[in-house]
C-alpha cells in the first residue's frame, strides 16, 4: 500500500488535540507513544517543527516505523527521553502531552520550570488524576485556557489548553476561579 498521498487517520482525541495546535507552530509530542500525532503534523504541514518523545525506546522504534509508513520520518525528530528532558525551551511552543496519569504529567511539568513562559501553550489530556494537574496548574504559575471533553470508544477524554502567566495575572485568574477550585 502506498501510503505516502495517505494521510493518516487520528483517533478522535488526537483529532481534538490537533485543532489546538497553531499553524507554524514548533510541537513537541511527550509520551507519543505510536506517533500518530507528529506524523498528522508532518503530513499536514500544521507545524514547522515536530518532535517525538518517549521515555521508552520501544514505544519511540513504533513511531518512527509509523512515521517510515508514512513516509514522513525525516520531518519529525524522535527523542528516547524521559518528559522534556533533552528538549530545549528555544525548541518548541506547544508541548502535547497526553495519555499520561495527572500525577506524571504534573511530574514532567515541575521538572521543566521554563513550560511557565506564556509563550508556551500547553495541551494537555491527563488519562487519570485530572484533579492532581488542576490543582498543580492552578498553584504553579500556569492558567487553564481552556478544558473541553471528547469522546471516544464510549469514553469521555478531558483536554486542557494551559499556558503559564506571570504571577499578577495567575492571582487575578485564581480569585475569578476560586468558585471552581477542586
Amino acid at each position: 500500500m502506498n501510503t505516502m498521498n495517505n494521510i493518516i487517520k487520528l483517533p478522535d482525541r488526537l483529532k481534538a488535540i490537533s485543532g489546538y495546535i497553531d499553524a507554524g507552530a514548533s510541537v513537541a509530542d511527550i509520551g507519543t507513544d505510536h506517533g500518530f500525532l507528529p506524523v498528522y503534523l508532518a503530513q499536514s504541514g500544521l507545524a514547522s517543527r515536530v518532535i517525538a518523545s518517549d521515555i521508552s525506546a520501544g514505544s519511540l522504534k513504533a513511531a518512527k516505523r509509523t512515521a517510515d509508513k508514512y513516509v514522513v520520518s525525516e520531518k519529525i525528530e524522535f527523542i528516547n527521553a524521559p518528559g522534556l528532558d533533552g528538549i530545549a525551551p528555544a525548541d518548541v511552543d506547544t508541548i502535547v502531552i497526553t495519555g499520561l496519569g495527572g500525577e506524571t504529567i504534573t511530574g514532567i511539568l515541575n521538572n521543566a520550570a521554563w513550560t511557565r513562559n506564556k509563550n508556551i501553550k500547553l495541551i494537555l489530556q491527563p488519562q487519570s488524576k485530572i484533579d492532581v494537574l488542576f490543582k498543580f496548574l492552578y498553584n504553579n504559575g500556569y492558567m487553564i485556557r481552556l478544558t473541553t471533553s471528547v469522546r471516544e470508544k464510549g469514553r469521555s477524554y478531558t483536554v486542557v489548553l494551559a499556558a503559564g502567566c506571570d504571577p499578577c495575572e495567575a492571582q487575578r485568574h485564581a480569585a475569578c476561579n476560586s468558585s471552581h477550585r477542586l
